[in-house]
């Protein structure tokens, strides 16, 4: 049995798909060790896994980052992401792990993890959930920040590929310090830093459903599109909250389930009065998915719940439609159980998995300038009465179902590792 390193950084959506993994890993007997932000040490507890927290980033808390999130600028955002000082703190600290590690697999954003296994030495496997982060020419992606250009060009007709070479130039320029540190250590750069430069030479893990990104000739060598790696996290929600939930979801129609992803849960604005507003004015009943703090903004209402956050394996399967921000991980869960989504993308991949969303039927798009009580109302009703989405999940849910991603991901690392062996 081997130990393996795994190195994540970013939210609960960011890092499930990667505590997927390393639980499957566990249980095939390996020994786990994950190198992640301190946030998410109770939920590395809660899986008794060891965690050796990356450093805290020292241009702002993480919780004042989310609330502000909205707010920052283009630049401000990005450089956030890509701070040099940061990047540099988390090398040193992995540097060690990595070297004590047979294998080392990281997500879309350890960005150092992959540095410091060339340093290393080590074998490094990259692992991500978004199709964005492997993009292809022949299925061209929507980007965050060129979304609104792109959106033109589509109502022209016009080719979505000259935007690769747009969102590539724009993040090398930004990535600068991260190559000067790589020409340091005289580590020769496989191309761009974000992405040939995160791709591992042996296996580059894609965990989301083929039905969503069909391998494209131009992935690089490799890839592999798992699948999803369904998981129920053991650290969110309790058993109270559980029956509040199903109490509700069972006394009555089945409930429109609102619940706000990414930077949205930290800065909703208008989401929940929207939310509201659009639930009372169609008679529905609504769960509406949001942090504590918010909690006092809701007046109470018979036919409205308003819930923490909780694991969306258990909470979508009372929906009759979701309403979020296109995290995959919701998309997914959604889909996965026949449940039709009305995608409200704001940022980074949530753009691009709208889109293969309504490209499949898993449901339609509404503009988050356009998110009023009156627009959901009408999307809602359009979703319900649209006979391509109901074709859509019928046809897909059963096939999510059989998925088991983190099984053909840790078969692939279990190759990867005998190769190495022999």
């Amino acid at each position: 049995m081997a130990h393996i390193l795994l190195v994540g950084k970013g939210g609960f959506g960011d890092m499930i798909p990667l505590f997927a993994l390393a639980k499957a890993l566990q249980d095939r007997g390996h020994d786990i060790q994950i190198a992640a932000e301190e946030h998410h040490r109770s939920a590395c507890t809660a899986m008794g896994m060891r965690l050796e927290p990356l450093p805290q980033a020292r241009h702002m808390p993480i919780e004042q980052h989310q609330n502000r999130a909205h707010s920052q600028s283009l630049g401000m955002r990005l450089r956030s992401t890509l701070a040099p000082r940061q990047f540099e703190a988390e090398l040193d600290a992995l540097l060690p792990l990595v070297q004590q590690s047979d294998l080392v697999i990281g997500n879309q954003l350890a960005y150092a993890g992959a540095l410091a296994c060339r340093v290393a030495g080590r074998r490094w496997v990259f692992s991500a959930a978004s199709p964005l982060v492997i993009p292809s020419r022949h299925d061209a992606p929507f980007w965050p920040y060129l979304y609104p250009w792109q959106q033109r060009a589509a109502r022209l007709g016009l080719s979505q590929r000259m935007f690769l070479p747009l969102a590539r130039l724009a993040t090398r320029v930004l990535m600068q310090s991260q190559v000067r540190l790589y020409r340091r250590f005289g580590i020769p750069l496989p191309g761009h830093p974000r992405f040939e430069g995160m791709y591992s030479t042996a296996l580059n893990l894609l965990m989301t459903s083929p039905e969503l990104a069909p391998t494209q000739s131009d992935w690089p060598q490799g890839a592999l599109a798992t699948g999803f790696a369904w998981f129920d996290p053991p650290f969110l929600g309790g058993d109270d909250q559980e029956q509040a939930i199903v109490a509700f979801a069972t006394a009555g129609p089945r409930p429109i389930v609102f619940a706000p992803g990414g930077s949205t849960r930290g800065d909703p604005g208008t989401f929940f009065e929207q939310s509201v507003t659009a639930a009372r004015s169609s008679g529905r009943r609504a769960i509406i998915v949001a942090a504590k703090k918010f909690h006092g903004q809701f007046a109470p209402h018979a036919d409205i719940l308003v819930t923490g956050y909780f694991p969306y394996a258990r909470l979508f399967r009372h929906a009759a439609l979701v309403v979020h921000s296109g995290g995959i991980g919701a998309l997914g869960w959604a889909a996965r159980f026949g449940v039709p989504s009305l995608l409200v993308p704001s940022e980074w991949d949530q753009f691009d998995n709208a889109r293969r969303a309504e490209c499949i039927g898993l449901g339609r798009v509404l503009d988050i300038g356009n998110y009023t009580g009156a627009n959901i109302a009408a999307a809602i009703r359009t979703i319900e009465g649209d006979d391509r989405i109901a074709k859509g999940l019928s046809r897909i849910a059963p096939i999510l179902n059989a998925e088991d991603g983190a099984r053909v991901a840790c078969d692939a690392i279990e190759g990867l590792l005998e190769q190495s062996a022999a």
